[in-house]
């Protein structure tokens, strides 16, 4: 699941919802919580495998601990980052679906 934003919905979203580099208020609609979701990830480097300690640590300088494994989750469900079926290891998604983990 992928939403489109122009730059000046992006811009809104970190003014209403991040204060120097973090989260205050995760917001309700899907489609901001993706355009967070998506500035999160580019603090990852593609085709780096990551692991999910590593996630945690990175989530939690952004989010909440009350929030960040929801936010995890909404990594892959807005299919920005990849994993293992064990949960062990995350990876940036592609534009290719076939890549694998490196």
């Amino acid at each position: 699941m992928r939403y489109n934003f122009s730059e000046k919905e992006r811009e809104q979203v970190i003014s209403n919802f991040m204060k120097d580099g973090k989260v205050i208020t995760v917001p309700a609609k899907e489609k901001k919580k993706y355009i967070l979701a998506s500035e999160f990830s580019k603090r990852f480097d593609k085709g780096k495998t990551y692991s999910e300690q590593e996630m945690n640590a990175e989530l939690l300088t952004m989010f909440s601990k009350d929030d960040y494994i929801e936010q995890r989750r909404y990594l892959i469900t807005f299919e920005l980052f990849k994993r293992t079926s064990d949960g062990t290891q995350y990876w940036l998604n592609s534009d290719d679906k076939d890549e694998v983990a490196k």
